[in-house]
């Protein structure tokens, strides 16, 4: 009798608490459709606990700050802000207001995890109307190298979509804009990778 389900307990600005969403991302990601919204809960960035003991700034660095927002768009999480907006500094604005990342919340987009280690996840993006494709690296250790072959991200999509991809790739190549930096990048070697900075995320429009 309900469109939003709240998939976790509380969350809050803990490391931990988005190594666990992962796990809990990956086993709803099939019931995400229309009319469908698993809740990953509120977003704790900018000043947060108010209410709730001492108001601070929240404990994520930027680097997993971005990696939340990531996370919770690709699959496509309600947004719901837990934070004194009146207190929003200009980073938090630029996260929240996005509109390239905020746009794989749309219709017909979807999203689903591809990868997962202790290391590093791949989640794999696509918007069913246009049959554009996204990759999502995160690196959920220290700054490395977070790499998927085209084939595996491929196979993660529908197979028209993914087809298309392949195609592309071997006729121009495949190259990607990273949504947060807004810089392009090339791929070779038949392998979407980035060099990821410790806890962050790459985010590809390819």
């Amino acid at each position: 009798y309900a469109n939003m389900w709240r998939i976790t307990d509380d969350f809050w600005d803990r490391w931990e608490h988005i190594l666990h969403m992962f796990y809990r991302c990956e086993l709803w990601q099939d019931h995400v459709k229309a009319g469908c919204f698993p809740d990953c809960d509120m977003l704790p960035l900018g000043m947060v606990g108010k209410g709730f003991g001492q108001e601070r700034k929240t404990n994520f660095t930027r680097a997993e700050q971005v990696t939340m927002m990531t996370l919770w768009c690709i699959f496509r999480s309600p947004l719901m802000l837990g934070a004194e907006m009146t207190k929003l500094d200009d980073w938090t604005l630029s996260l929240l207001t996005n509109k390239e990342v905020l746009a794989l919340l749309g219709d017909g987009h979807h999203g689903v995890q591809v990868q997962r280690t202790d290391e590093y996840a791949v989640w794999a993006g696509w918007n069913e109307k246009d049959e554009s494709v996204y990759a999502a690296l995160f690196n959920l250790k220290e700054e490395a190298v977070v790499s998927i072959s085209l084939e595996e991200l491929a196979a993660a999509l529908p197979e028209q979509i993914g087809a298309g991809l392949l195609k592309k790739a071997e006729q121009e190549g495949i190259t990607g804009k990273e949504l947060w930096t807004k810089q392009e990048q090339s791929f070779g070697e038949g392998r979407i990778s980035a060099q990821v900075e410790g806890h962050g995320t790459k985010l590809f429009a390819l």
